[in-house]
Formats: C-alpha cells, sequence, structure tokens
C-alpha cells in the first residue's frame, strides 16, 4: 500500500510542475504580448485560472496524507494531550465536511455545466470540475484515514 500511495505522490508531484509551468508560461507569454507586441491575449488569465485551482485540488490529497495543513497552534499549545486529540478530531470531522460540501455542490452542478466552455480559451468546464471531483474524493478518503489513525491514538 506504502508503494502504491508513493507512486501516487510521484504522480501528483509531476503534475504540479507541470500546472506550475502552464501558468508561469501563460502569463509570461501574456506578459511578453502586451508589453513588447502591444497585443493582449484574452486566454491566458482563463488558462491560469483554470489551473490554479487545479493545482489547489490535486495538491490536497498529499497535505491531507501528511496532515500538513497550516494551523495556528496558539489554542492546542494551551491544551493536554487529550485537548490535542479532540481539536485533531474535530479538524478532521470539518475537512469531511467541506468534502462533502464540494462534492454535494458538484453533483447539483456538473449536469448543468457539461456543454460549457471558457470564452477565451475554449477550456471545457467539465475537465475542472472532474479534476475537483476526483480529488476531492481522494481527499476525503485520506482524511478518513487520518481520522481512524487519530481515534485509534492513544492519548
Amino acid at each position: 500500500m506504502k508503494k502504491a500511495l508513493d507512486g501516487f505522490e510521484r504522480v501528483v508531484d509531476w503534475l504540479e510542475i507541470a500546472i506550475n509551468v502552464l501558468i508561469i508560461g501563460v502569463i509570461g507569454l501574456q506578459i511578453i504580448t502586451r508589453s513588447i507586441f502591444n497585443l493582449p491575449l484574452k486566454f491566458p488569465e482563463e488558462v491560469a485560472t483554470f489551473s490554479l485551482i487545479a493545482m489547489i485540488f490535486v495538491g490536497l490529497p498529499i497535505v491531507e496524507r501528511y496532515d500538513s495543513h497550516l494551523r495556528v497552534e496558539f489554542l492546542q499549545e494551551k491544551l493536554g494531550p487529550a485537548g490535542r486529540k479532540v481539536c485533531r478530531i474535530i479538524s478532521r470531522v470539518l475537512i469531511l465536511l467541506c468534502v462533502a460540501g464540494i462534492l454535494a455542490g458538484e453533483a447539483q452542478l456538473f449536469p448543468q455545466i457539461r456543454v460549457l466552455k471558457t470564452h477565451a480559451a475554449g477550456i471545457p468546464y467539465p475537465w475542472l470540475h472532474t479534476v475537483m471531483i476526483v480529488f476531492s474524493v481522494l481527499w476525503g478518503l485520506f482524511a478518513i484515514l487520518g481520522l481512524i489513525k487519530e481515534i485509534r491514538k492513544k492519548v
């Protein structure tokens, strides 16, 4: 199982790099064409926006796998071990609620956007929403595994 997860993480790492290069490339192209040729392009903003959203969702399962969310630990430092455990359990439950909300929203939205494309770049909306659904499900699975691990952990 660890090998499969490590392989998944390598794929995600390369995907994140590719998305970053794409964002930098289209924004760089926009800067060059606008400043040198005085010819602003219409599609770079759409490509960069969709890519940034995809990059965030693609990375969420890995963040969850290593429990490396950004947190404010001021309150948790004041609590004892049992209090910290309760805070971590509550945060996992809130993450699962967030994932459920995203998936419920996508279930309602997806049928309505299945044929839509962006105006300038012609990016199909279902592409981005499929990425959001797939990686939200993976995020939720890692959150469930983390919740089980946290519940089983002794104080």
